[in-house]
Order: C-alpha cells, then structure tokens, then sequence
C-alpha cells in the first residue's frame, strides 16, 4: 500500500485510469478548461458513479430504463450511449458548470470513438457516449 493511502481509497488516477491523458489533454485546450480543473471533474464523476450507487447498479439500472445502452464491458470498463438527461443530471448533482460539462462529456466521447471496440455508427442519434470504469 502507497505510504499515507487508506486502504480502499481510490486516488485520482486510479479514477482516470479508463481516459487516455492525450485525450484530457487535447479536449482542455479545444474547450478553454484548465487540464486540472478537467482532471478533478472526470474523478469526481467517476467517484460519484462508484459510490452512489455503485457502477454495476447503474449499469443495471440504465439497462433497464433504456434500449441497450451498453456498448462495451471489459473488466476494467463500461462504455455507454446514454441520452443527454443522464449528464444533465449529474451536472446538476456535482455542480458543474456549461463549459466544465461540455468539456467532460467531449473526452468520454473522444474515448469512446478512440476504443477500437466501438464503432462510431453504434452510438444513437441523439446519444451521448459515458465511459464507467469498473472498481
């Protein structure tokens, strides 16, 4: 265990562990956010996903409420095309703002259109893709 770590604990790297960093990196220069400012919102959606209620149950419950939005599970990920209410959502619940929104849901997206395992053609018309890593 890392000195100073709790056990359990996840750091913020372990939460931007599914995002490439050429991916934060290039969507905060295309959208005027600080790369850190970018960083700490993608953990604090990921953290958010994991702990309330857990990324499985969201899954789950996502499956249930909309036409097969899982496009890709993997051990270590889920990727998903959900309808823009469900970022809406957690924009309003962790406060974010239009232009901090705009630029978290451009890198789940980028991620998504660079994972080899998604073709673009798979994400709906009017779907937003959402990149879940798995605790």
């Amino acid at each position: 265990m890392c000195p100073g770590r709790e056990p359990g604990r996840m750091t913020d790297d372990d939460l931007l562990a599914p995002f490439d960093l050429a991916v934060i990196r290039t969507t905060a220069q295309h959208n005027d956010i600080e790369e850190g400012a970018l960083r700490d919102a993608l953990a604090g959606h990921q953290r958010t996903m994991r702990a309330n209620p857990g990324v499985k149950d969201l899954v789950y419950e996502w499956r249930k409420q909309y036409d097969d939005p899982v496009l890709v599970r993997t051990p270590d990920v889920f990727i998903l095309a959900l309808p823009p209410t469900v970022w809406e959502e957690y924009a309003d619940y962790l406060e974010f703002e239009d232009e901090t929104l705009a630029a978290v849901t451009a890198v789940h997206q980028e991620q998504t259109i660079r994972t080899d395992a998604v073709e673009f053609a798979s994400i709906p018309e009017g779907h937003v893709a959402l990149v879940a890593g798995r605790p």
